[in-house]
């Protein structure tokens, strides 16, 4: 046979090789247990110094999906099922975990993360256990992670009558809850990689169970060296927290204007940081919030056709804002001398040679934030007020 021909039949051979076996590790999806949902919990501190973890997987049950019953599809049959295992690491409890299911744990439809209280309150060891999300494959990084007080696995067993799958409803509760200004924006683990990444504070939504449902409110702070969680934002702190890193909040204020209340709902919220650093314990920072918001529900006898009385709407949810922003600065700033709020972050951006003089004594040492001059104002203007003058009083209109 000429040298030419052998030469193609050789590579014909490879190439049909290697294009025939590409699905030799190939899964069935009916063999295939996809995980929606994970929590993870500390079991353990032990005396050697590592840790005692339990991981929760929350896998799909397909025959239990349809119209749901009292939590379970239209046959009557659940349509999640919760897997606990432990182990020392996330690697190890996933291999127990494959032991306890007859199908393969698959979690690129992974939703949410939930994160015991218990565990990010130990120093590195938050950073230790998103590390397997973080490099595995298999994780998606749109996975929203959320912290929770108690055990992080009953949230995945919680939800309302009319949801199948407590992920799901904890994914939706996380996606439109934060629009409540008293709420954070979902963070997800390409968020949270960049903060481990930072070493700089920084501050995660934390979910709350009650009277068996969950409420997606308030804060944790997380001290940037050691990824270790210092305290708690309250519902106000959260507010002003909002309005001091983050444009687009949505929600609704109450405030008072000349003596009466109003509603307010809040269509956009913008912000702008100037940072000027004169010296390292001399650092002016200006932070102003412009909000933009319509009138939704007032009680008194005065007219909103009446410019004056706008006017104090707008005054009134100018000084609502900046003392909930301020409250939350005041924290940061006094109480646990964390820069969660991104100055560091914008030093870095705009005053890159300043913030190598400062970066190392910036949360720690000298603790240059703490003696940082933070200046907050905010400016509101009010657009829509409505097309009726009738009011809610007691009988008054």
């Amino acid at each position: 046979m000429p040298k030419h021909k052998l030469i193609f039949l050789f590579f014909l051979s490879f190439s049909m090789v290697v294009l025939l076996s590409g699905c030799w590790d190939r899964v069935e999806i009916e063999d295939r247990g996809f995980a929606v949902g994970a929590a993870i919990d500390l079991v353990e501190k032990k005396a050697n110094g590592n840790y005692k973890l339990m991981f929760t997987g929350q896998f799909v049950v397909p025959s239990g999906l349809g119209a749901p019953t009292q939590g379970r599809g239209s046959g009557g049959q659940k349509a999640y099922m919760n897997i606990s295992a432990t182990g020392e690491s996330i690697f190890e409890i996933n291999r127990e975990l494959a032991t306890l299911t007859s199908q393969v744990p698959f979690y690129q439809h992974l939703k949410v993360l939930v994160i015991s209280k218990d565990i990010v309150k130990e120093p590195k060891l938050f950073g230790d256990i998103l590390d397997i999300f973080i490099r595995d494959h298999e994780m998606r990084r749109g996975i929203r992670l959320v912290i929770v007080e108690g055990e992080a696995k009953k949230a995945l067993d919680i939800k309302p009558d009319n949801e199948n799958i407590p992920a799901l409803y904890i994914d939706a509760l996380m996606e439109n809850n934060y629009k409540n200004a008293g709420s954070l924006k979902p963070v997800h683990i390409g968020d949270v990689q960049e903060l481990l990444l930072s070493k700089l504070s920084y501050v995660l939504p934390e979910i709350h169970i009650a009277n068996k449902m969950l409420q997606y409110k308030g804060a944790a702070v997380f001290e940037g060296s050691t990824n270790q969680m210092i305290d708690s934002l309250s519902e106000p702190e959260t507010k002003g927290y909002g309005f001091l890193t983050e444009d687009s909040s949505e929600g609704a204020l109450e405030i008072k204007a000349g003596g009466e209340t109003a509603t307010v709902e809040l269509t956009q919220v913008t912000r702008d940081m100037k940072v000027n650093p004169k010296a390292k314990d001399d650092i002016d920072v200006n932070i102003d919030i412009n909000i933009e918001a319509n009138l939704a529900e007032r009680f008194g006898k005065r007219s909103v056709f009446n410019a004056s009385y706008i006017k104090e709407i707008e005054e009134g949810l100018s000084t609502k804002v900046e003392e909930l922003a301020k409250g939350t600065k005041d924290k940061m700033q006094d109480d646990l001398k964390l820069d969660a709020i991104g100055i560091g972050h914008t030093l870095h951006q705009r005053h890159y040679d300043f913030w190598n003089t400062v970066k190392d004594d910036w949360e720690s040492g000298e603790n240059y934030f703490s003696q940082a001059n933070i200046n907050i104002s905010a400016k509101a203007k009010i657009h829509i007020i409505g097309s009726s003058d009738k009011v809610k009083t007691t009988g008054v209109e």
